[in-house]
């Protein structure tokens, strides 16, 4: 199987999406489209970013150019994604599929095995005359789509270590304490803050806000309209900033929960164990939500200066992207939109991190500004989700939506933000729990939260969840067994309209399926392109395995087995391709 296309703005043919806003992007778009052209995209992601920002009303951030932003568009009260965590949410919002539908719903599976002919965002905008380039953290960083870009992602440069020295040395001696089986033996991260003396562009979100701003001038010159996507790490684990960013917070004054609680009467598998933060040499020990001893007031605390620091320092980032494009004369053509890929606990229901179908961990910031705004600054609380971002994009640029997307343009709730776009916004979590698998399934609506858990291989349903969010946003009583019946079955029908009950595979349609070892067949790549090449070997599971990047002219052989695959990828995005061994032995030359 092979997914080639040639250099430039790929041709396909999807079916296009007749225009339920055109009106209503009228008021917005008059002066853009009536000249001929369409506006600029800068397309704004930050990871693990939960609404603690000043313009969302926390008292304790500081964040005056996410602020800044937010005066001159519309934000989003509520905004959820569609899976809490960083792949499967990104996957969905740059395809514009439900994860059911794109078959993504955990970290190792890249969307390319899971749906080889889906079209990004980028890709889909490109096709219309954009230039669409990109910097950090857009997809999950393991699983880069170069399809989606008009050039090659540049590398960062070379930057100062964020760690004091001793560092590699301390994660060593803890190593070496842990158990043979554990798997942090030789997979152990850093200390999971760190305030060094440096200045914003010796980290990565510096630098790479450094490279934005050149692209950002360099784009903005060009006849063609840009969609120039950043993507913010932090403030993703380690919670490092320059150490003037945690100057600017008193940590005594942060609001520290330290007496969360596991919600009573729901199932094991509904809350998540704060596993991520056991990757961090200081936290190899870091208790789960549901044991007896809590997270200390110190270190608690420590973990909310770090969060907060980080904040603020990707929004003085963000104010330096603003600042460029308002000093380059470009921001009455630009459209600029932020978002998270999830929310984050901080403390809530004794845990910390993201994975959930819990409101805390689905629930996003999302902010949108676009050129001739009428409602700038005000805030929607209409319920949206990251998948509506694909249509909305495309009405507010003035182009084509493609019929593929499963999202709703926003379009409305900008015009007027007490507009009902979406009756309920959905999200879901897998969960591996004992040995058995489950997938939660969540529905809110401007009420309530309800949540349905069901056997992942059969759909069969396992437990419910429902919270009212009339009466309490913490989300601290379930009220699953004790609703009126007529509750449950009208919140029950709703969510299988869009999600029924059926079985679901986890491993992709791309996949390895090798056959008896003696069946063996050497398979070779030779680079004869211009660009870097990468060789995925792909696992019968459907993930990627241990890359091999070729140079141009340089030839790579696998011992393989029939019925293995291995995907290429070339670092230009022009080669797509799906090989798999055969007898005789083959060499595939790329060209």
């Amino acid at each position: 199987m092979v997914s080639d296309r040639s250099k430039g703005s790929p041709v396909i043919n999807w079916p296009i999406r007749s225009s339920i806003c055109a009106a209503c992007c009228g008021f917005l778009l008059s002066n853009v489209v009536a000249a001929g052209s369409h506006p600029n995209v800068l397309f704004i992601a930050v990871d693990d970013l939960r609404p603690s920002i000043g313009c969302y009303g926390d008292s304790h951030a500081i964040t005056p150019n996410i602020d800044r932003l937010a005066e001159r568009g519309v934000r989003f009260g509520q905004a959820h994604c569609q899976v809490a965590v960083c792949n499967p949410s990104r996957a969905s919002l740059m395809t514009g599929l439900r994860p059911d539908k794109l078959g993504v719903w955990t970290l190792p599976i890249h969307f390319r095995e899971a749906m080889p002919s889906a079209v990004t965002m980028p890709q889909w905008f490109r096709q219309f005359g954009y230039t669409a380039v990109s910097h950090g953290k857009i997809y999950h960083n393991p699983t880069p789509d170069p399809q989606s870009w008009s050039e090659p992602i540049r590398a960062t440069p070379r930057l100062q270590p964020a760690y004091p020295g001793g560092t590699q040395e301390h994660i060593r001696a803890v190593q070496k304490e842990l158990p043979q089986s554990d798997w942090r033996k030789n997979n152990l991260r850093g200390p999971s803050t760190a305030a060094p003396e440096a200045d914003d562009s010796q980290l990565v979100d510096g630098a790479r806000t450094d490279m934005a701003i050149e692209d950002l001038r360099r784009l903005g010159a060009a006849e063609e309209p840009f969609f120039l996507a950043m993507g913010y790490i932090r403030p993703h684990l380690a919670w490092i900033a320059p150490k003037k960013y945690w100057d600017m917070h008193d940590p005594e004054k942060l609001p520290v929960v330290t007496n969360g609680s596991v919600t009573a009467n729901t199932p094991p598998y509904a809350l998540s164990n704060s596993y991520e933060l056991t990757h961090y040499v200081d936290l190899v020990d870091f208790p789960k939500p549901w044991d007896a001893q809590p997270v200390a007031d110190e270190r608690a605390r420590q973990l909310m200066h770090g969060y907060y620091a980080c904040v603020t320092y990707i929004d003085a980032q963000i104010g330096r992207l603003l600042d460029a494009l308002d000093q380059e004369g470009l921001a009455e053509n630009t459209i600029v939109v932020l978002w998270s890929d999830h929310g984050w606990k901080l403390g809530e229901f004794n845990g910390w991190g993201k994975m959930s179908n819990y409101e805390i961990d689905t629930r996003v910031p999302l902010i949108i500004s676009s050129p001739g705004l009428m409602t700038a600054g005000k805030q929607s609380d209409e319920l949206a989700e990251l998948l509506d971002l694909y249509p909305t994009l495309c009405d507010l640029a003035g182009i084509d939506t493609p019929g593929f997307v499963d999202g709703t343009s926003l379009v409305p709730n900008l015009k007027d933000v007490h507009v009902h776009v979406n009756d309920a916004a959905f999200s879901q979590y897998y969960r591996n729990f004992e040995g058995r698998e489950y997938m939660g399934y969540a529905i809110r609506t401007r009420e309530y939260r309800f949540v349905e858990w069901r056997e992942f291989s059969t759909g069969e349903v396992t437990a419910r969840e429902l919270f009212d969010h009339q009466t309490d946003h913490s989300e601290s009583v379930n009220l699953a067994d004790s609703a009126p019946q007529e509750l449950i079955d009208e919140l029950t029908v709703q969510l299988l309209e869009s999600h029924p009950r059926k079985p679901l595979t986890m491993t992709p349609p791309v996949h390895s399926n090798p056959n008896q070892p003696r069946l063996r067949a050497d398979m070779s790549f030779l680079n004869n392109t211009q660009t870097t090449v990468t060789v995925y070997p792909i696992t019968p599971k459907g993930r990627r395995g241990r890359a091999k990047n070729l140079s141009p002219g340089e030839e790579v052989t696998f011992k393989a087995r029939i019925g293995g695959v291995y995907v290429v990828e070339s670092k230009d995005g022009t080669i797509h391709q799906i090989h798999s061994p055969s007898l005789p032995s083959r060499t595939v030359v790329l060209e």
